[in-house]
Order: C-alpha cells, then structure tokens, then sequence
C-alpha cells in the first residue's frame, strides 16, 4: 500500500504530526487541518502534549481553533488540559468537539486506567457534542462527522470532502507497518456487531486517502478499499488465535502469545525508530549486555509488541466478560 508513515503534508490543507509518543517514532499520529480555521484531530496522551505545541508553533498554527477528539481513549484527548492551559496563557481559547456520547466519557477518565492502574487521568470537561452528519465549518473546508463504533463506543471519523480523505481513528484497528496490523479489540468498549456495522458504513464513502492515528496516510481509492476488506479479514484471524489460546488458558502467557501470533499470521515487526536519547541509550546499553551472552540485540519492535499484545488481551478478556483490573463489561459512566 502507498502510505505516508512520517511527519509531513497528507494534503494542502493537512498536515500529519507525529507525536513520538513513548519516544517511538511512526506509533502514534494527530493530523492538522488548515483552511480559515485550524483544527487539530486528537492531541496524544499527556505526555506528547508539549512537543504537540511545539510543532504547533512552528506551523504557526498554535492555538487551533478547534480540536476535535476521534474518540475518547487516552492516547487520543490526554493532550486536551496542557493544551488549554496554554492557549490561555496567550489570552485564548481552544473550542473541544467529541462525539455526544463520549461526554460522559471524557469527563470521567478513571475507566482508562484498565491501561495502566497506577496512571492518573485528567477529567475533561466542557467538550461540544457532534452528532452523526453534523458539520465542522473551517472557512473553506469543511468535515462531516460519521459514527464509526466498534473499538470504542464514541468512535468517530470526520470526512474532508474537499480533498477526498477521512480521518478514521483506530475504527479499523493500528496499522504499524505492512506486516503488523493490530486489530481493534482494545479494551474496554470493544464491540463487535457495531465494528462490521462501521466497517460497512465506511465502505460505502468514496474517498482517496484514509488517515489512520496508528499510523499514517493510506492513499488511492482501491488502495482504501484494501484497507477495509484487510481490516475485517486482521480482526477475524486474530480474534480466532484469541480464542484457540482462551481454551488452552495461555492468555496471560504474552511471551508464548507472541510467538503464536507472529508465526500464525507471518508478521514481521517493523524496526520502529527511537528519538529520545536516554531511551537509545538504554538500549545501546541492554544491547551490549546481550553480546557477550550471545543474545541477539533487542531491537526497539521487539520491545513494544508484548505491550501490543497486553493491550488486546485486556480487550478481548473484558468483551469475554473477563474482569481486567476491576473493570467488566458493560461498568462505565454511560450507565451510571
């Protein structure tokens, strides 16, 4: 597939930034749309935040006008309380746009710490609600908001008619790669019917580009319908792995998990790109403990696919009805 997996133009009026999230290059991306208006598509988890303003302030685009969140997991909105905080330093205001029903999952974060238990997620307030078919107005460009659930329950993607490319999300899982394609099934809000139900619905809107957050810029019609049918076939082969290992009790076993799903599936893990210093350090130092010993040097990818794979057995232990860190399915602030 011809896909732009770095930081640069998607099209005039957009522009892909990476986050460098986990100080990974080309794992997690936010996208900048410019006409009269600015908007920025998700800000990336807290952490990002301050090299999200920087670059923001080298396009001259900080604040944007607008941001408006894909959905509501953290990786996608953290960004959100830094960002304000620093438009106001500047006298201003960032208007937040979600789906209506991520509103309750915004204000109250403390359902993504099936994630990470120890972490402390900001509560996100005073967020406008979009509706199915609502507009965005950026004076000169417009996008139109298309509910996508499936990964998660407020999952949205917002169609750029102008320049035929629509921002998905994670509706259709985490493409890293040409090989490595983590399907959807994050936790907690995974929802089968209603992903096949996005999947058609997407299918059905003629488009040149789709702009995934994980990761980059897939361009060409056919090229995109590819994308869907590859997005569909991904989820039911590592949903099928999932459940043979399920029966087998070897869930929790994210060492031998790998192996399986490596060799099932013929992934090849791409060699992602460390940008922070003190973790290529780190690296270089683990590496040269390892050759003495005659280990193979651990390569950054190497690293980050059990994390991947953690994150989805949460999502597939939750949608089995498997309790994951005090948390079950159907328990969020929907309900209450």
């Amino acid at each position: 597939m011809t896909t732009l997996r770095e930081q640069g133009r998607v099209n005039e009026n957009t522009m892909l930034i990476d986050t460098m999230m986990e100080g990974i290059a080309g794992a997690n991306a936010v996208y900048l749309v410019e006409a009269g208006k600015k908007c920025l598509i998700d800000t990336g988890p807290h952490a990002v935040a301050p090299r999200i303003i920087r670059t923001l302030k080298e396009l001259n685009a900080f604040p944007p006008d607008y941001v408006v969140l894909t959905h509501s997991h953290y990786d996608h909105c953290q960004g959100i309380p830094l960002i304000r905080k620093m438009a106001k330093r500047e006298g201003k205001t960032v208007t937040v746009l979600a789906s209506e029903k991520g509103i309750p999952l915004l204000e109250d974060q403390s359902w993504n710490r099936v994630f990470d238990p120890k972490e402390r997620f900001k509560a996100i307030n005073d967020v406008s609600p979009l509706k199915e078919n609502e507009i965005i107005d950026l004076d000169g460009l417009s996008l139109r908001v298309i509910n996508t659930p499936g990964h998660a329950i407020d999952q949205i993607a917002l169609l750029d008619e102008k320049n035929s490319n629509i921002f998905v999300g994670c509706a259709l899982g985490n493409k890293w790669g040409d090989q490595l394609f983590a399907p959807p099934f994050m936790p907690p809000f995974w929802n089968q019917d209603d992903f096949y139900a996005s999947i058609d619905k997407l299918r059905q809107i003629p488009v040149e580009s789709i702009s995934l957050n994980h990761f980059g810029c897939v361009n060409g019609e056919e090229e995109g319908k590819k994308l869907m049918d590859e997005a569909v076939s991904n989820y039911e082969k590592w949903w099928a792995i999932f459940e043979s290992v399920e029966e087998a009790e070897k869930l929790d076993d994210i060492k031998a998990l790998a192996s399986l799903v490596k060799e099932e599936l013929n992934l090849v893990i791409p060699d992602f790109k460390l940008q922070k210093t003190s973790l290529k350090l780190l690296l270089g130092f683990i590496n040269a403990l390892r050759k003495p010993i005659r280990k193979p040097p651990l390569r950054v990818g190497d690293i980050l696919f059990p994390k991947i794979l953690e994150m989805v057995v949460k999502g597939y232990k939750i949608s089995k009805g498997i309790e994951v860190h005090g948390y079950r399915i159907g328990d969020s602030p929907l309900n209450s």
